[in-house]
């Protein structure tokens, strides 16, 4: 009997110690706001795992959540004329990409307002025709660069930002690749 207790509790709480997954509160958000998907966290939670999107138009409102990346891709979009892909994110905390914190490639567009973008190898990295907005947000501690651009297709307005402690530069146009 103890040890089916044991087991129960230590089940439970290695199932609450990672986390919840980006993926399943994405999957489980309903449109909103203009948007296809409004993705709602918590600020009390930890959210775990990359995501992708390659389709519609997505706001994640982070109300100051962390993202925990574990090490993972990251957050990517990516769009074209026959998928066009929107990524808004506001008031979050994105760490511990292996690659990056956001990717945008193809013709996708996005706006970044009041984040945080700490320990990946790059905060955010730009490709092909992206067109992305960056406000008010910090490029903190990044492995390479606060901010990659891929190419000299993307655009790229950059507002309001902080970047502190990133290894080779905070910016970087025409990166190596």
């Amino acid at each position: 009997m103890k040890l089916s207790i044991l087991t129960f509790i230590s089940v439970f709480f290695i199932s609450f110690a990672d986390g919840i997954t980006l993926q399943s509160v994405f999957d489980a958000s309903e449109p909103g706001n203009g948007y296809d998907k409004h993705v709602n966290l918590s600020q009390d939670e930890i959210y775990t795992g990359s995501l992708g999107i390659f389709e519609g138009n997505v706001l994640i409102d982070g109300h100051g959540a962390i993202i925990d990346l574990q090490g993972g891709s990251g957050i990517w979009v990516y769009a074209d004329e026959n998928y066009p892909a929107n990524l808004d994110i506001q008031y979050c905390n994105i760490i511990n990409g292996a690659y990056y914190g956001v990717s945008y490639g193809g013709t996708s567009t996005g706006i970044l307002t009041n984040c945080n973008f700490v320990r990946n190898d790059f905060g955010i990295k730009l490709y092909d025709f992206s067109d992305v907005k960056i406000k008010n947000c910090n490029l903190i501690e990044n492995t390479i660069y606060g901010v990659g651009i891929y190419s000299e297709f993307p655009v790229c307005e950059i507002n309001y930002t902080n970047a502190w402690g990133n290894g080779e530069a905070a910016w970087m146009e025409n990166c190596p690749g």
